[in-house]
């Protein structure tokens, strides 16, 4: 039977450990009360996903077909009185420029993204440099506060700081994970 509050699929594999960095944005999510979690598939997030259905059951996770659909999701969780959160890939953060400069900027509606980042040192696949690249200039040019975390026991902090910015101003903020933090690299190759 499957879980109403819950419809994302089992993390990456039975019994396999939540990397720490995971295991602290889930935690991160939890303890700033963003108890509504959008999401588009993607590896790295997987463990978060996976992280928040073993630690955290109070959060109800919601797949989303796109990454501009969570953005209209996350607009009406928050004027139900939710603090939501969207998880995407970085390239997905293309698909949410309307939505972000139309409706979540215009209208103060306070978000909290994390993005798993494709496109930096260690990519194998070259159509996800040019997006990768423009993550930051772009999250800038909405003005759009963002930090990365670097190594996983500053995640749990680095989410709760960008949550209280985002809620407590009514903004948008963005948390950053780097393929450095969340693939593992062997001989120079990720």
């Amino acid at each position: 039977m499957t879980d109403p509050q819950r419809d994302h699929p089992p993390g990456p594999s039975a019994g396999s450990a939540v990397p720490s960095w995971a295991a602290g944005v889930a935690a991160g999510l939890a303890a700033a009360g963003c108890h509504d979690v959008l999401y588009v598939p993607d590896n790295p997030l997987s463990h978060i996903l996976e992280a928040l259905r073993r630690d955290h059951p109070g959060v109800r996770t919601r797949l989303a077909t796109r990454e501009e659909e969570a953005m209209g999701i996350a607009a009406g969780l928050h004027l139900g009185g939710a603090r939501p959160a969207v998880l995407m890939q970085s390239s997905g953060l293309g698909n949410t420029l309307n939505a972000i400069g139309s409706l979540l900027v215009p209208y103060q509606i306070p978000l909290l993204m994390v993005i798993s980042m494709r496109g930096d040192a260690g990519e194998w696949n070259a159509a996800q440099v040019p997006m990768g690249r423009a993550v930051v200039p772009v999250l800038d040019a909405f003005g759009i506060e963002h930090l990365a975390v670097e190594r996983g026991e500053e995640a749990e902090g680095t989410v709760l700081a960008l949550a209280h910015l985002a809620f407590g101003t009514r903004t948008q903020a963005a948390c950053l994970l780097p393929r450095r933090l969340t693939v593992p690299v062997r001989g120079g190759v990720a």
